[in-house]
């Protein structure tokens, strides 16, 4: 089967992390998202070096590669926070490394973060701010793919790609998420052929931005990208051996109602009969 699909407990705030893995895996799922993110309880900070060796050696136990790390790092951290978010990284970092078992590249994803200045005057800042992680990154073998993020300056592909022309670091990719392109109004297979030469990873879900300029998301196959399209425009720009990841936004699992499985097998569900339709 073409595609390996992917889940990320990103979705699964308020699942024990061990049950959350084993849900992802009893769904179908073939690869598997931690989030770190410091609300999180598999966040570095409250998730012990041992429960992170147990959950790599878990998700080597269930057929899983070795975890991506969704790591939301405010990259662009200024000078009076930047130690406190370098001593983020650094915990994360390692916490990647404990959940790495395999040859896969061991990668980490996250956006600028909210202390990103305005783009058109701050994105050589940003760039520096980048390459800073990448040069550390570099040193524990990570490569950090950076996700462009619908409702903020950094949310076209072409600043995506600037940002990679700009800063060819080799511990430095992109993270293609198509939501965010799709929804701030860029054309799909434009958007994949435009990033897909600097891509690491890759992400879907879906949702519409509003007159007012707000965002909503939804989950991938409930909205209006073309799952197959979206798959066919991976395969025709050479990304067929990159995991799919759906993603859910805290706009639906913060919602009463949320049911944690039924939105990871619809997402499911969704991809896989995309990629069925492929052959």
């Amino acid at each position: 089967m073409v595609f390996k699909l992917g889940y990320s407990t990103y979705a699964l705030k308020m699942v024990d992390p061990f049950d959350a893995v084993r849900l992802i895996k009893d769904v179908g799922y073939e690869a598997l998202e931690v989030c770190a993110a410091d609300s999180w309880p598999s966040a570095p900070t409250v998730f012990s070096t041992s429960q992170q060796d147990e959950l790599g050696k878990l998700a080597q136990d269930l057929g899983f590669s070795s975890p991506i790390l969704f790591a939301l790092l405010d990259v662009c951290a200024p000078e009076s926070s930047r130690a406190a978010m370098l001593e983020s990284a650094k915990l994360k970092f390692e916490m990647v490394q404990r959940l790495h078992f395999d040859d896969s590249p061991i990668l980490i994803t996250t956006t600028p973060g909210h202390s990103a200045p305005e783009w058109e005057s701050g994105k050589e800042e940003i760039r520096d701010a980048f390459l800073r992680m990448a040069d550390i990154a570099a040193e524990n073998d990570i490569i950090v793919s950076i996700e462009a993020h619908a409702g903020t300056d950094f949310e076209t592909p072409e600043k995506a790609v600037w940002m990679m022309e700009q800063t060819q670091h080799p511990n430095l990719k992109l993270d293609l998420d198509i939501s965010h392109f799709v929804v701030e109004g860029s054309e799909l297979n434009h958007s994949v052929n435009l990033t897909a030469p600097h891509s690491s990873m890759v992400h879907i879900k879906d949702g519409i931005k509003n007159p007012d300029g707000s965002i909503e998301f939804c989950l991938p196959g409930d909205g209006g990208i073309d799952c197959t399209e979206f798959l066919t425009a991976l395969r025709t720009s050479g990304l067929e051996d990159l995991p799919v990841f759906a993603e859910v936004s805290v706009q639906q699992s913060r919602e009463a109602d949320y049911s944690t499985r039924g939105a990871a097998e619809f997402c499911y569900n969704a991809l896989n009969k995309a990629r069925v339709a492929l052959g």
